[in-house]
């Protein structure tokens, strides 16, 4: 990270922390090697194999900014995996990449489905959604909230709950069952073939 900038420093130190990436922070007229440099466009520095993102770039949302920052640094899968564990509260789980993104609760399926269609601007090749069936109501009401997305946009994978949901903390329980769920394989569901 090479700037001057507080607000860009801060934004950058949030998401860096978040993912686990470590990082150092230098001043931009410093010479030094890196494989990425997060900087400002003012205070970029030109020249060099390190790829940039600029601090302007960065959309403000957490989920696709940490995407953006570990499709520049990793040399993973162009895949775009995600969990949920439905029920009261929906357990979610994002991985890109094979970084967890975004975990979160969400209260009900449209929130999911708009969550389902912000991920579509991040440039996976592969876009899975492994659906937890064992609240199937829950299931259903997720699939029609995202049926514009799922089918078409991501292949979906309706997965068995057994021994997904552990104990703990409410929240983090839902979003303990959304990582289990992701690392299920389950069997490629058809919308149609899905009674609604």
């Amino acid at each position: 990270m090479a700037t001057t900038d507080g607000r860009a420093f801060y934004g950058f130190v949030s998401i860096l922390r978040r993912l686990g990436i470590p990082f150092s922070a230098r001043l931009p007229w410093e010479h030094f090697q890196a494989a990425l440099v997060l900087t400002t466009k003012g205070e970029a520095v030109h020249g060099g194999d390190s790829a940039l993102i600029f601090y302007e770039d960065l959309t403000g949302d957490p989920v696709l900014d940490s995407a953006l920052i570990l499709s520049t640094l990793s040399g993973g899968k162009e895949e775009l995996l995600v969990g949920i564990d439905p029920g009261r509260r929906i357990g979610v789980i994002v991985q890109y990449r094979g970084a967890i993104v975004h975990e979160g609760v969400y209260g009900d399926p449209g929130s999911v489905a708009s969550l389902l269609r912000k991920l579509l601007s991040l440039g996976a090749r592969r876009r899975i959604v492994r659906l937890g069936f064992g609240e199937p109501e829950g299931a259903r009401a997720i699939m029609r909230e995202a049926s514009d997305v799922l089918g078409k946009d991501y292949s979906l994978e309706l997965v068995d709950e057994r021994n997904t949901t552990g104990g703990g903390i409410r929240t983090r329980k839902d979003v303990e069952a959304a990582l289990r769920i992701s690392r299920r394989r389950g069997r490629p569901a058809l919308l149609p073939d899905t009674a609604f």
